[in-house]
């Protein structure tokens, strides 16, 4: 299955059954169509993103599946943080639509050619995209929303949670102890 593909590209086993081919995001779409129509990863599973701030780059991660879903191929590209726009890969992957709206939407990288880069989980979002690492999620909250300040039920996590070990384990020595 990873032996046709060998001969092309330098492929990483990361384990028995993952693969890992890292290309430019100018070679992607003729990679992809390369793999696929030499290989049996067939089927696009996911599109994920990882946000190196510190190096400035997206890192995406195009999961193709075999057909008989034994194997995993990542092929990685990495992209600027900047201004980042991408082609679409919904003519060769019909489900890819919904992973590049999902990532446009919460890592603000734009995918040209897909018609439904509009609000997908966030309506009428106007700050960072929320999965960059430079968005703060605490003032963001801090900001937009009002704390429960007087209820019964508006418990630090933290406290409650070192409450509710204390308890368990009190109880587990009371039922050692009888």
């Amino acid at each position: 299955m990873i032996t046709p593909l060998q001969t092309h590209y330098d492929i990483v086993e990361k384990s028995p059954r993952l693969y890992k081919l890292h290309v430019s995001s100018e070679s992607l779409l003729e990679t992809l169509a390369h793999v696929t129509s030499i290989s049996d990863f067939k089927t696009l599973s996911q599109l994920t993103c990882t946000d190196w701030i510190e190096e400035e780059i997206f890192a995406l991660n195009y999961l193709l599946t075999t057909d008989k879903r034994d194997a995993n191929l990542m092929v990685e590209i990495h992209i600027g943080r900047d201004d980042v726009t991408l082609p679409t890969l919904s003519n060769q992957f019909a489900q890819i639509e919904v992973m590049e709206r999902e990532l446009h939407e919460m890592f603000g990288i734009h995918f040209e050619g897909n018609e439904t880069l509009y609000d997908f989980a966030l309506e009428d979002w106007k700050e960072i995209p929320p999965m960059r690492r430079e968005f703060d999620t605490l003032a963001y909250v801090n900001e937009h929303y009002d704390f429960r300040g007087g209820r019964d039920d508006n418990r630090d996590v933290k406290v409650e949670m070192k409450r509710r070990r204390a308890e368990a384990k009190a109880l587990k020595e009371a039922k050692n102890e009888s």
